[in-house]
């Protein structure tokens, strides 16, 4: 995946203010990237990420285009034992309808010359899309499409591997084959959501400067980050009270805990007059400088950027 993506997750989340977030003086966000025209919730991220997914997995053409079944991309984002019909389907579309009507507005960056200035760019991620017919009419409006179960089954069946296409931007296609690709582990993100995709993503990423516990039993690294409002905005975390947003983070940070078990805490300490801090402590891991080159051949590895 994009590691700007994964970094700016908490900020594209939801309609509330952003933040950025800055660890040992790095800025780990490069800027306050907001969507216009749709509000974004971890299943548009998802979303985002399995048309990444795609994209890599067929080739990653210049002309930026895909196709796929609604069925592949349901087993994808939602996980292989989720239903394919009703709500989740439908949830699915509006997401991809939703990534094609969304602008992206990045502040002090040009994104068509590719370098920081005074001034905001404006793009999108989709220039194309393509819905099967069969599936708007089951699913734009469930029960007034005139097919029975059983006959729309069979109609979607003759069309199960090209019911949607798309087209990503030029721009950002030049971006991902440029880019170095993180891989999304799609059996942890189809565990979790808001605040906790948010914390999974951000806290994932090579950019949070981790540092060695040199005390512990096992092999681990801890990092620290002040609980601003700010800080707690580029997360995604926007209760109005401190011991409110502590109480977010730690709910969420135990979810990562079970989703990812690389990740040992994720804790927030404060009140009482003190200064409020996330702790996040984690396994160590290999980085990707240090990996042996991967023989060829076996299962698709994909690595990811950040948008």
């Amino acid at each position: 995946m994009d590691e700007d993506a994964a970094a700016a997750a908490g900020q594209l989340f939801g309609d509330g203010p952003r933040g950025v977030l800055v660890i040992d003086a790095r800025q780990l966000l490069t800027s306050t990237a907001r969507v216009v025209g749709a509000q974004f919730g971890a299943l548009h991220f998802k979303t985002w990420m399995a048309v990444v997914t795609m994209h890599v997995a067929h080739g990653m053409p210049d002309t930026g285009k895909a196709t796929s079944s609604i069925g592949e991309l349901t087993r994808l984002i939602y996980g292989a034992d989720s239903s394919r019909g009703g709500n989740n389907t439908r949830h699915l579309l509006r997401a991809i309808f939703d990534l094609r009507q969304a602008r992206f507005t990045v502040p002090g960056y040009d994104m068509v010359n590719q370098r920081p200035a005074d001034g905001v760019s404006d793009t999108s991620l989709l220039i194309s899309l393509y819905v099967d017919e069969t599936i708007l009419k089951a699913y734009n409006a469930p029960g007034a499409h005139g097919i029975d179960r059983s006959e729309f089954g069979k109609h979607l069946g003759a069309r199960s591997r090209e019911t949607i296409a798309w087209q990503l931007h030029p721009d950002y296609t030049q971006r991902l084959a440029e880019s170095d690709l993180r891989r999304f582990d799609w059996t942890k993100a189809q565990q979790l959501r808001g605040v906790a995709m948010a914390l999974w993503m951000v806290f994932s990423s090579e950019r949070v400067p981790y540092r060695r516990v040199f005390d512990a039993d096992d092999d681990l690294e801890m990092v620290e980050v002040p609980l601003t409002v700010d800080h707690c905005n580029a997360l995604g975390v926007r209760a109005g009270a401190d011991a409110a947003r502590r109480r977010t983070l730690n709910d969420a940070g135990r979810r990562v805990c079970e989703a990812d078990r690389s990740f040992v805490e994720f804790q927030a300490h404060g009140g009482r007059g003190r200064p409020s801090f996330l702790r996040v402590v984690r396994r160590t891991q290999v980085s990707a400088l240090d990996r042996p080159f991967p023989l060829a051949g076996g299962q698709l590895s994909l690595v990811e950027p950040v948008a």
